[in-house]
């Protein structure tokens, strides 16, 4: 017996994508300051880790509305068994970072320090790295949504709703963010056949609790929809899980930029509020420093999905009759004839 917990999947913004891309927040302040931007996580994976500082900018401000990346900071990760790295910029570029052996421990709490080059200064909170438990296995279920076109007509999606079940520790609420990608090959039969591999990593991912399930047990977290057409099915479908734990004040910080950015709300809500950092100034206790500092541990799991998981029967055409580079691509995929090095994990 499973249970569903709360579970909030959202779409990622340039401050959100600590593990991707690096622009900024759109923040609509009609004053000249720029706030200084901090996107820095640290786990239990190989390194290097990075950490990225950039500033807000004001897109109605003519002044204002620019980018700034904040070069030449010293930038450096102490350990709470009195280890300090020190983070290397590479390219002038705000992006900072760890050597390549250093990685985040289990039960070790770390504090990231900013000095900019105007000799102003940022601490995080000291956060510790929370053990994630084990991924269970991942579960999927057969179904639609429906949806409207670019023309404004009504239509249906069949795919499979893809569920994390993971093994919750004893006597202990948990915090996880997870996200996902998958990949499937295509055959291409026409004048020069070939094999291409189209690989999607969504900027989603979903962020839950096991706050309202019961420990020592297994848990049911549903993640995305994956809708599925017969040319992807030449082979299998590949989905890559990641899950990462994350301790109470990371999981609010995701919460508030999902309620922040997302949820709509009605006259008689309250204004949006900033979403509460864990990075503040040490010479000015008052600055508003946005962005998160973390540490998690990470576990992964694949789950290959194929035609005869599928209930009805796979009528149309696994064969694509054009060259890979007319494939439709997807948001955020790429296309290769290339094999991936883990196809076949």
């Amino acid at each position: 017996m499973s249970n569903s917990p709360y579970i909030y999947s959202v779409l990622t913004l340039g401050l959100i994508a600590l593990q991707g891309c690096i622009d900024p927040y759109d923040y609509h302040f009609e004053e000249k300051t720029n706030y200084l931007v901090v996107e820095g996580s640290i786990t239990t994976e190989p390194g290097p880790h990075k950490v990225t500082l950039t500033t807000t900018r004001n897109i109605r401000n003519e002044k204002n509305a620019f980018k700034l990346r904040m070069q030449n900071a010293r930038v450096t990760i102490a350990t709470s068994s009195g280890w300090v790295e020190r983070l290397v910029e590479q390219d002038t570029s705000g992006v900072y970072f760890t050597s390549a052996d250093f990685r985040g421990e289990v039960g070790e709490k770390y504090q990231l320090k900013v000095v900019l080059e105007d000799s102003r200064e940022y601490l995080s909170d000291s956060v510790q790295l929370q053990a994630m438990p084990d991924i269970d296995s991942i579960g999927i279920r057969y179904g639609s949504v429906n949806y409207v076109s670019e023309l404004n007509s009504a239509l249906e999606s069949t795919g499979f709703f893809i569920d994390a079940f993971v093994r919750e520790p004893a006597k202990q609420i948990s915090y996880y963010r997870a996200r996902w990608r998958y990949t499937y090959l295509i055959n291409t039969v026409g004048d020069t056949p070939t094999t291409c591999w189209i690989n999607v990593s969504p900027l989603e991912y979903g962020v839950f609790s096991s706050e309202l399930t019961a420990s020592n047990s297994i848990s049911q977290y549903p993640l995305f929809f994956l809708p599925v057409r017969g040319v992807m099915f030449a082979e299998k479908i590949k989905v890559d899980v990641t899950v990462s734990s994350e301790n109470f004040a990371s999981y609010q910080f995701w919460n508030s930029v999902y309620n922040t950015t997302y949820r709509q709300g009605g006259v008689f809500d309250p204004a949006p509020a900033f979403i509460p950092s864990n990075v503040h100034s040490v010479n000015e206790p008052g600055e508003i420093v946005l962005g998160q500092f973390s540490a998690s541990d990470v576990k992964s799991i694949v789950r290959n999905i194929y035609a005869q998981d599928f209930p009805e029967r796979v009528t149309t055409e696994i064969n694509y009759w054009e060259p890979c580079f007319k494939y439709p691509k997807e948001d955020h995929s790429t296309i290769t004839d290339v094999e991936p090095h883990d196809w076949n994990d």
